[in-house]
């Protein structure tokens, strides 16, 4: 399969750089260029054209201290969407000195194929890029041990339980203690209780997950904030929506802190569910994008 790899037209100053001497705490956006490289398979053997993502990380040539790395899952209720589709977000987490990938996974879709993907496709996938990136990132300017995570909508509910549960990681030979923080933006936390509201999200989740409640229960990331002998990594919670959503938001905060993890939480209930992604890295923006940049940078620091 081919990969394209596009030039970004960014242009940015080149820090001094003496031969073997640092970059005397510099980031890697301080004295690189800018490189995206497109629809790389991050499987050996792809069942599906879905398993590929883009890598907007930097040239390499120059002597550069690599960067960490941000990767970035897409929303659409496990049915839709694309790893294309990033807005700002890019740019903005390059300007920070970060490689930034933005992930495609199997889709539940169309609704009525009995045969179309399902949990745990979705989550094998993103573990599956995560392993990716830690064996293969180098080549792009980033430091595969220093990983942020951080999606949107079903993204948010796939890096959460990701970040969670060790053995999407590890199935795919990735190691997750990498993963130093996950960034979940308007997600599913509980899919048992969702199901039973009997709502649009309900039959999104049912065709995703479908009705057995073993099932939802362990592709809920709720189930797994306590598992393993180490604490969950950091969290930066976004909270908004009605009532009802954010009580589960809260509940989910709840459940990480009894479990010994540090949880930030980020108030955007002035944002709609699409605002609160598409504003990350927007400039002026305060709501969602400065504590973005504080999180990550405590975080991958």
């Amino acid at each position: 399969m081919k990969t394209l790899v596009t030039c970004l037209t960014i242009s940015l100053a080149v820090a001094a750089w003496a031969a073997g001497s640092g970059n005397a705490g510099a980031t890697i956006a301080d004295c690189a260029t800018p490189v995206a490289t497109r629809s790389i398979p991050y499987v050996d053997e792809p069942v599906s054209p879905r398993q590929e993502l883009d890598v907007y990380g930097f040239e390499t040539s120059g002597g550069c201290d690599p960067g960490p790395v941000v990767v970035y899952v897409h929303g659409g209720g496990w049915r839709v969407g694309d790893k294309r589709a990033v807005g700002e977000k890019a740019t903005f987490f390059n300007d920070l000195g970060y490689v930034f990938v933005s992930v495609n996974y199997r889709l539940s879709a169309p609704a009525d194929d009995p045969d179309r993907p399902m949990h745990p496709d979705h989550a094998d996938d993103v573990g599956a890029a995560v392993a990716w990136v830690q064996a293969s990132i180098e080549d792009h300017g980033g430091d595969g041990e220093h990983l942020a995570l951080i999606g949107h909508s079903a993204g948010a509910h796939l890096v959460s339980l990701v970040g969670l549960d060790d053995h999407y990681i590890e199935q795919a030979g990735g190691n997750p203690s990498a993963v130093e923080c996950v960034i979940t933006n308007d997600g599913a936390y509980d899919l048992l209780a969702r199901t039973e509201n009997g709502s649009r999200a309900s039959r999104l989740l049912t065709n995703a997950f479908g009705t057995d409640q073993d099932t939802l229960r362990d592709a809920s990331p709720i189930t797994h904030v306590d598992d393993g002998d180490d604490d969950p990594p950091g969290f930066l919670v976004v909270l908004r929506g009605v009532p009802l959503r954010q009580g589960a938001q809260v509940r989910f905060v709840d459940a990480l802190e009894g479990a010994g993890g540090e949880v930030t939480t980020l108030d955007a209930t002035t944002y709609t569910h699409g605002e609160v992604n598409a504003m990350i890295g927007v400039a002026g923006d305060t709501v969602m994008t400065s504590p973005i940049e504080e999180f990550t940078r405590n975080c991958l620091s």
